[in-house]
């Protein structure tokens, strides 16, 4: 059976109407940037990126449908993908990770994902959100051994 896509090609008009509202709420020069870091890709690249995008959501469902809690360590790998895949388009930071948990929730990106199965968006949500404090943990405790090791060198 064909799985569905979740994302893929869309009218010109949408697309043009997606980059103003991006623009409106991010940094314009981050959407622009991210305009012309996809407009450099060829068809294929960008048909490429696509299917990935796709195989990461048919994934994370087929964990959401085994019962899988989005904050497992195995169902984390594919939100680490999807972060991956996401700078394929811009580089992600912690507020913008977060930024797409909560936009998934909403009518125009859940009825996306509810082609997938009815409760994907919260699953990713919830996912994001996980992946991304667990992300924000390693961030500090790292700066954290920065300073001590900086201090130890320090009084050695």
């Amino acid at each position: 059976m064909a799985r569905k896509k979740v994302f893929g090609r869309i009218p010109e008009k949408t697309q043009k109407d997606y980059e103003r509202r991006a623009r409106l709420q991010y940094n314009p020069q981050t959407v622009n940037d991210s305009i012309r870091r996809w407009n450099n890709y060829t068809v294929d690249q960008q048909n490429a990126i696509f299917e990935e995008g796709n195989r990461i959501y048919w994934d994370i469902t087929d964990a959401l449908e085994a019962g899988l809690p989005p904050t497992d360590a195995e169902v984390q790998k594919h939100f680490a993908r999807w972060h991956e895949h996401l700078r394929s388009f811009y580089e992600p930071t912690f507020e913008i990770m977060r930024g797409l948990a909560e936009g998934y929730k909403t009518p125009e990106f859940r009825a996306t994902f509810e082609r997938l199965h009815a409760d994907l968006a919260d699953y990713l949500c919830d996912g994001i959100i996980q992946y991304v404090d667990d992300l924000e943990t390693a961030e500090i405790q790292r700066m954290l051994d920065d300073d001590q090791a900086a201090d130890q060198n320090k009084y050695a």
